[in-house]
């Protein structure tokens, strides 16, 4: 009934919606449909543009939780909030990420193990007293990779638009990073991660083809 109930809303949300643009069309004397429609499409898509922007922005302001990893009886706390971080068979998956920054892809629980006794920022989500971690110091933590992939180290530059590492064409993906790559505490396009990193010394992998990889880390982050 609920959910019936938000729908309704939300149509008639639309409805309203639609008939503020109508009046605001009709006002400077606009009379073709199609521009009607131009108008309320061009504003619909800048409104959901702003909202998916709005989201990623917050996206690791969930709930963050700073201070020392603690492991006791079997569970990890962070200031005394247990964490969850993933079932056993999780745990005994290599990582798609270098979380203890060791430069290794090890199982998940041996990177945790390595951040125990050190001082970290979680993320994610609070449900009873437990927080569900979606972020290990800005890095998304998901499920593991199940593939071995070439790594490349150099310098990234930029050329004509492009990126590349010692002449390999890098694809990445479009959109928004799912982690902080370039370490500047915000969740940004992947374009701009990367421009952060320009000029500097990267480390790379990927699955390799023809000249061009499609990357999958970026300095021990999954990229994808």
């Amino acid at each position: 009934m609920i959910e019936m109930k938000k729908k309704y809303i939300a149509l008639a949300l639309v409805g309203v919606i639609a008939c503020a643009v109508l009046v605001e069309v009709n006002g400077i004397g606009i009379e073709d449909g199609k521009e009607f429609g131009r108008k309320l499409g061009k504003w619909f898509h800048k409104m959901m543009q702003e909202r998916r922007h709005h989201v990623i922005e917050n996206y690791l302001n969930t709930t963050r939780i700073e201070g020392i990893l603690e492991y006791i009886d079997g569970v990890y706390y962070i200031e005394g909030t247990p964490l969850y971080l993933g079932n056993d068979w999780f745990m005994d998956t290599i990582a798609r990420s270098d979380y203890d920054g060791d430069g290794e892809y090890e199982y998940v629980w041996q990177e945790l193990e390595d951040l125990v006794g050190s001082e970290i920022v979680v993320n994610g989500v609070l449900r009873n007293g437990t927080l569900c971690v979606s972020h290990i110091n800005g890095i998304w933590l998901r499920m593991p990779r199940m593939a071995e992939i070439t790594e490349i180290e150099g310098i990234l530059e930029k050329i004509n638009g492009s990126y590349y590492v010692n002449d390999v064409q890098l694809i990445i993906k479009r959109g928004f990073s799912k982690s902080d790559i370039d370490r500047d505490g915000a969740l940004e396009r992947m374009t701009e991660e990367l421009n952060s990193l320009v000029g500097s010394t990267v480390s790379i992998d990927g699955i390799l083809n023809n000249g061009r990889m499609v990357v999958m880390h970026i300095n021990g982050i999954w990229a994808r």
